[in-house]
């Protein structure tokens, strides 16, 4: 009899159970592959760490000092062993094929001989690099993607007066330099390829570069003992490597967060169908109950049919949820080496997880069938009574028409099931935007004071440049001088001036480190940002960020020891700040402070004042003729330099995921707007029928019940816009402050974008959905009112 029952009701109901197989499908999958991709990226790094052999301590230098830091780790007691890999660096101008540049990488590149490699490198297989080819390289990290290479596909390196011709060997994983977040490739060559660029002169004294892998005995005061290292250019621990890695842990955590959206949007849509079900059966329930059967039997009749679909969703969602998360994890496996051992029993334990829980919310659903009784079935569902008005609204003094005053009434005459639905829509939409003020916030000038830059007219981030000052080849006033020059031949008068990174040992309680300090002497430190504190007045007073102060102890008005150049005094920490420079371990000194010419050795790039003050549209041209004028595409305005320093990649990561919850979110509102539709027209048959007895048209009944959805929309668009900034701060500004934006920041809030593009996708979602549901109702005659 059961079963019986079960197959009718089935059948009967097609639409509305299918819609919610779809609904655990989907929650089922999402879960069992979110679970899974952060389980494997979490562990992974670890795993990955391990097996690439990483150290606790990693030093860069771009100079020939290699032995000079050498002597230094030989004689620090904490230092329990070393490795050091020669190599040679270069910018992304020595790459070329048939005669054009292969990629832009808008960083500076290294180049290892394997028989240097002092980590393990993987191949595409996860297998270790023993052997590369004579004549072949590997590309690790954002080299991959950009320079969009088949196997054995030649190319040329060019370094000094030696040009050589190179074969595409594939990918190869770097644990340590192979983030897109660190933004460093690496070509891994033979020796014989290498020892024939190293015999160039002009090599060996520009391009040599060397990467130290330190172990401690105490790891924790490993930084602060090498941080009176001489001269060089990154020194950090392992945890800067793991925070490199942060946007992979980012997109999972994304993914995980939609997942749980999708399963709460579930459970409301069971709970509504198994309400409107009981509601709807009551005839049903009530000549059971008269013929004998229990509460228990009745309600084991609703968990068996709802069982049946919970299994059933389950069993889909996790053989999906396999190749689903295979898909979402590739972009992050070209980058690690992931090992997890426990894929399908946590896709499994994930979907009994889903069935329970929809088991436990069922049982509770259908409490409702204990009230009603075999009198229930006579009364047609109804007592008769009713002790309070059914809505606010009255048609006599409504100025609505017929269609939009019915469509009105009917929401405020049942708030509960259309205040779910707001829910539901209003989640949806404040996931899209909070994803794309996030986007948009990463190419936004608004993060330039988190770069600690001063805005300006246009930037250059040339690598070559830049290049020129890291090798010695020109000095930092040199090429200042020289961009000046070559504007004002050109007929463009302006003031180049840039952020330079030094890098001081800093003292104090005990403790040291070494943060990178910014530095400009064309701007004034007064010109800043800082969130305690007062900007720094005299030579003797700086400005640190809350990471830094925190690592030393110290606070506004405490004084450190600060070494550069071979001098230590005492200086004042007049204000904090925050910043994205280094993860947040940032200083600024006072523009009066004496930096000889032959220590700036890094910038962030030449910024570019005009002496004439022009108009936006005058910089965007003087932009694309400064193009021409130094032959690159390094050239941006404030929003352009932004994004070059973050990353394209991590703004193209958040809007790939973006891309992605805005389908998902399509897909979603549509699933609801027709089972909610079609439930609507079921419970409402006879009063529709009604209708078309007195007269109302097809068209005016369909547009009433689609215009309720279009209601219900944009009540949800009204409520996410007036949420959309503190969600999106509540929810990003942890991922920002992983970043050093500690403080949180300024985003970027497009209101064409967020206030109207996004309201009106789901707007029409919800109303095509509707509509198109809503059609149904031409098969209902006016001889339906017999039903009543």
């Amino acid at each position: 009899m059961y079963f019986r029952i079960l197959k009718k009701d089935l059948k009967r109901k097609k639409t509305m159970n299918i819609i919610l197989l779809l609904f655990v499908i989907l929650a089922t999958m999402f879960a069992a592959s979110s679970v899974n991709n952060i389980t494997t990226v979490l562990n992974g790094l670890d795993y990955y760490f391990e097996k690439a052999d990483l150290s606790d301590h990693f030093i860069i230098t771009l100079a020939d000092n290699g032995d000079e830091i050498e002597d230094f780790l030989s004689g620090v007691q904490n230092v329990k062993d070393f490795r050091r890999e020669d190599q040679l660096f270069f910018n992304d101008t020595a790459l070329t094929k048939n005669g054009k540049k292969l990629a832009d990488i808008g960083s500076t590149a290294l180049l290892l001989p394997i028989d240097n490699g002092k980590l393990n490198y993987f191949d595409k297989d996860n297998e270790i690099l023993k052997k590369v080819p004579e004549g072949y390289a590997y590309f690790t990290g954002c080299l991959v993607k950009g320079a969009d290479l088949d196997y054995g596909e030649k190319f040329q390196l060019n370094l000094g007066d030696t040009e050589i011709t190179l074969k595409y060997a594939g990918l190869a994983k770097d644990a340590f330099l192979g983030s897109e977040m660190f933004n460093n490739p690496r070509l891994i060559v033979n020796n014989a390829d290498y020892d024939t660029l190293i015999a160039d002169e002009k090599v060996r004294e520009n391009n040599r570069s060397s990467i130290f892998y330190v172990n401690g005995y105490n790891s924790k005061t490993l930084e602060s003992d090498l941080s009176d290292i001489p001269t060089n250019t990154f020194s950090k621990g392992i945890s800067i490597v793991r925070t490199s890695y942060i946007m992979y842990i980012i997109v999972a955590g994304l993914l995980l967060i939609v997942s749980v959206c999708l399963i709460l949007v579930s459970f409301v849509v069971l709970r509504f169908t198994i309400s409107f079900t009981v509601n709807e059966e009551f005839r049903e329930i009530g000549v059971m109950k008269a013929l004998g059967l229990k509460n228990s039997s009745v309600r084991g009749l609703y968990l068996v049919k709802y069982f049946g679909i919970a299994v059933i969703g389950a069993f889909a969602g996790l053989l999906l949820s396999i190749p689903f998360g295979n898909a979402l994890i590739r972009s992050v496996s070209d980058y690690m080496v992931l090992g997890n051992d426990h894929t399908v029993l946590i896709s499994i334990a994930c979907s009994i997880f889903v069935v329970l829980i929809i088991m436990l919310f069922c049982w509770r659903c259908t409490r409702r069938i204990k009230k009603l009784s075999p009198i229930d079935a006579v009364r047609s569902g109804q007592t008769g009574e009713r002790f309070k008005k059914k809505g606010l609204m009255h048609l006599g003094k409504s100025k609505l028409g017929a269609t939009g005053f019915l469509a009105f009434n009917d929401i405020f005459s049942s708030p509960k099931q259309f205040c779910v639905m707001t829910a539901i829509f209003t989640v949806c939409l404040l996931l899209i935007m909070s994803l794309a003020n996030t986007a948009n916030t990463l190419s936004s000038g608004k993060l330039l004071p988190l770069m600690c830059t001063q805005e300006s007219d246009a930037y250059i981030t040339d690598t070559d440049l830049i290049a020129k000052i890291m090798t010695g080849e020109k000095t930092y006033k040199g090429i200042c001088e020289d961009i000046e020059k070559k504007l004002a031949d050109n007929g463009i008068s302006g003031k180049v001036s840039s952020e330079a990174m030094l890098f001081p040992t800093l003292e104090a309680n005990g403790i040291k480190a070494s943060p990178i300090f910014m530095y400009n002497s064309e701007t004034k430190a007064s010109d800043y940002t800082y969130s305690e504190g007062y900007a720094p007045k005299y030579a003797n007073e700086i400005a640190l960020t809350k990471q830094v102060a925190e690592k030393l102890d110290v606070g506004v008005g405490d004084k450190v020891k600060l070494t550069f150049n071979g001098k230590t005094d005492d200086y004042i920490v007049s204000a904090l700040f925050q910043s994205m420079v280094q993860m947040g371990e940032t200083g600024r000194f006072h523009e009066s402070f004496e930096v000889p010419d032959e220590f700036i050795t890094q910038v962030m790039g030449f910024q570019i004042d005009f002496d004439d003050s022009p108009d936006k549209k005058t910089i965007e041209s003087r932009i694309e003729k400064m193009k021409d004028i130094f032959g690159t595409k390094y050239i941006d305005d404030t929003d352009g330099f932004v994004m070059t320093v973050i990353g394209k990649n991590v703004k193209d990561t958040i809007n790939g995921v973006k891309l992605m919850v805005i389908i998902i979110t399509a897909i979603i509102i549509i699933l609801i707007s027709v089972l909610m539709e079609r439930s609507f027209i079921s419970k409402e048959k006879p009063e529709i029928a009604l209708m078309k007895a007195m007269g109302f048209k097809s068209r005016s009944v369909v547009a009433q019940h689609t215009l309720r959805f279009a209601i219900v929309a944009a009540v949800a668009s009204v409520i996410s816009i007036a949420l959309c900034s503190p969600v999106t701060k509540l929810c990003i500004n942890p991922i920002f402050g992983i970043m050093g934006a500690i403080n949180g920041v300024d985003y970027n809030i497009r209101p064409v974008e967020v206030c109207i593009i996004y309201p009106a996708i789901i707007i029409a979602v919800a109303v095509a959905g509707a509509y198109f549901t809503a059609l149904y109702m031409r098969s209902i005659k006016a001889s339906d009112t017999a039903d009543i």
